[in-house]
């Protein structure tokens, strides 16, 4: 059957002959359209490298440095404020750096974060921004050892306590390890020759801000210096900082129960050099 065509009037006799058998309903107050929501395209992502500048104290970790609590307290806002994605360290082949990645209109916005910064201002960090364009995106977990307590860390270092005594030539040496304590183990050294001292050290092992142990010693007559573990297990440590003049590694070896062989090593104007300490387990007294 063909459908049939409804001209005009047609259509308005309909329309009158249903509002004659149907009550008029009170009339309703017309609702105001709704309001489109304009989508907002979300802020790029700059990423800032922070290497260490002319005022950085290569004879302090960075925790030591001056202005470092002002410097995680600026980067605390940060993150509280939303602006601050990812922050990460990170080492190349020249030194160890740091990499944050923030969600801000622009690279001066990117800067401006860091007005605050005394680590910054003071020329201890320079930095490098730069819009970030991610080609895949992704999710990172920091990883379980930056969660471990610092008492955790120090566990592997768990043979070095005690005190170890050695000669090598006309040298004697002795180092005094404690146990850890307080996520810090503390040791001193003391070297002599022809009975007289020659030389003495302070030292200590911590954890820095990401969890990794760092070896500082104070040497007599030198600046105080800091070495973070390359590598470590049960019966070897090897503390490193490349940036440092001669020693730059500080290895420690425990070659069975009563034997420990200590060597530092590294360049020295442009040559290898190394100094070997082989000491045995001795008394404290």
């Amino acid at each position: 059957m063909n459908a049939m065509k409804c001209t005009p009037w047609l259509v308005a006799l309909a329309i009158s002959a249903a509002q004659a058998q149907t009550p008029l309903a009170p009339a309703q107050p017309t609702a105001a359209p709704p309001v489109a929501e304009t989508a907002m395209e979300p802020q790029p992502l700059y990423i800032v490298q922070l290497t260490t500048g002319p005022a950085w104290d290569q004879s302090k970790a960075a925790d030591e440095q001056a202005g470092f609590k002002e410097h995680s307290q600026n980067l605390g806002r940060m993150r509280r404020e939303g602006l601050l994605l990812v922050g990460a360290r990170f080492r190349d082949s020249f030194a160890d750096k740091g990499m944050l990645i923030l969600r801000v209109a622009d690279a001066k916005a990117a800067l401006a974060q860091f007005a605050t910064d005394p680590m910054v201002r003071d020329k201890q960090f320079n930095l490098d921004i730069a819009e970030f364009q991610p080609f895949f995106e992704g999710y990172l977990a920091r990883p379980l050892r930056s969660n471990a307590a610092p008492s955790t860390a120090l566990k592997e270092l768990s043979w070095l306590p005690g005190c170890w005594a050695g000669t090598n030539g006309r040298m004697e040496f002795r180092e005094h390890w404690m146990p850890a304590a307080g996520g810090m183990m503390m040791g001193m050294g003391r070297t002599l020759a022809n009975r007289k001292v020659v030389s003495y050290e302070s030292m200590r092992i911590e954890t820095d801000a990401t969890g990794v142990p760092v070896f500082t010693a104070k040497p007599s007559g030198q600046a105080e210096g800091s070495f973070k573990m390359l590598s470590g297990d049960n019966n070897r440590v090897v503390f490193e900082n490349l940036a440092h003049d001669f020693p730059q590694r500080v290895i420690y070896e425990l070659k069975s129960a009563s034997v420990l062989h200590a060597r530092i090593e590294g360049k020295d104007k442009g040559k290898d050099k190394f100094v070997d300490f082989p000491m045995r387990r001795a008394t404290c007294d």
